[in-house]
């Protein structure tokens, strides 16, 4: 049966906001129009998507979409129980995590592989990437190198996580 994605929206931001003025193509709010207010609890923000989602589509099984900014540069704990508010929710089948490259560290992604082994949810790490070529990382003001994805990527298959990555295309 089909799968939904439910956005989720966390008070989090990234180091390349925190230390510069972010991306070239990030706005004030990050992405995502569905998304709810950051303040608005996890299960509030699913349960909210969900009976829109539910209505409209008649769906039954839903991923939860952890989307706007990096969401593994929220403090340990804090992130731990975001995904676990999460986990709990009935009929969730995924959880996603946006982040970025440079921003992968085994502590997070234990915490994901101990919610996968207890809960039987999958696990998808979504990477902004935005493009392969180096001078436009760095034009774009990215704030890290494909070197640091590649990198990622070999460490997040160790946990056997799916991978996304995010691309602009037509980017020089």
């Amino acid at each position: 049966e089909k799968v939904y994605k439910l956005p989720v929206n966390l008070p989090v931001t990234c180091p390349n906001r925190k230390e510069g003025g972010g991306c070239l193509f990030c706005a004030d709010a990050g992405t995502g129009f569905e998304a709810k207010e950051s303040t608005m609890p996890v299960l509030k923000q699913l349960q909210s998507s969900r009976e829109k989602v539910e209505k409209r589509y008649h769906a039954h099984k839903f991923i939860a979409y952890f989307q706007n900014f990096t969401n593994t540069f929220l403090p340990l704990e804090i992130f731990r129980s975001y995904i676990e508010e999460a986990s709990r929710v009935p009929d969730i089948v995924e959880i996603a995590v946006s982040t970025r490259p440079d921003c992968i560290r085994d502590d997070y992604l234990d915490v994901l592989h101990t919610v996968r082994e207890k809960t039987g949810i999958q696990i998808t790490i979504e990477l902004g990437l935005q493009t392969v070529n180096y001078h436009t990382l760095k034009q774009i003001s990215r704030g890290h190198s494909l070197a640091e994805f590649f990198d990622a990527v070999l460490h997040i298959n160790k946990y056997s996580f799916d991978i996304c990555t995010h691309v602009i295309l037509n980017l020089p």
